[in-house]
């Protein structure tokens, strides 16, 4: 899939910078990065004040949650990719 984001989210220019926005029709599933096996999205939220935790920007970016995987995925403008965080 050519889209960094699979359709979640779009990037939007908001005052000189980077942000999301929800995407306009969001898929059900995402491919998991490891397998490829399809992840269930349980929460997809937008955030205009959040720390990318690859290039620690500071700036909007979005948060994906999965159901049955404890991971979390943010989307950053900045990196321009999904990145995954292992969950607790």
């Amino acid at each position: 899939m050519s889209d960094q984001f699979f359709g979640l989210f779009e990037r939007r220019q908001l005052q000189g910078s980077q942000a999301l926005a929800l995407g306009p029709s969001r898929p059900a599933t995402i491919p998991c990065p490891e397998t490829g096996r399809p992840l269930k999205v349980a929460t997809v939220e937008v955030s205009d004040r959040a720390v990318c935790p690859a290039c620690t920007q500071l700036g909007g970016g979005g948060y994906v949650s999965f159901v049955s995987d404890l991971r979390l995925a943010f989307a950053c403008p900045t990196c321009r990719k999904l990145v995954w965080v292992a969950g607790a």
